[in-house]
């Protein structure tokens, strides 16, 4: 399983139907689900982004199926970051 963290803001369109924010994360989870996607961590924060989600997906392929997903609606856009545990990090660091 690989690691994803997922950077989002609200469209315009997204901020209009703000009041859906329950239903349409619903939908997200639902999306997630059906693809063998497990949410690890989700925050709405303030700043350049929305919503700071972290998700563990099976790979990258899946992962891009979920943002192609999401994506179409019109209601956020974002950036998507791959991750590993700073722990699985080590050994690459020790062989500079």
């Amino acid at each position: 399983m690989a690691y994803f963290i997922r950077l989002v803001r609200f469209t315009a369109e997204g901020l209009r139907e703000l009041k859906q924010f329950k239903v349409k994360r619903a939908e997200f989870l639902e999306h997630c689900k059906s693809l063998g996607i497990s949410l690890v961590a989700e925050y709405v924060t303030s700043g350049r982004y929305d919503l700071v989600t972290i998700l563990e997906a099976p790979n990258l392929d899946t992962l891009l199926r979920l943002n192609a997903l999401t994506g179409s609606k019109g209601r956020t856009i974002g950036e998507t970051l791959s991750a590993i545990p700073a722990k699985d990090f080590e050994w690459v660091a020790e062989s500079f």
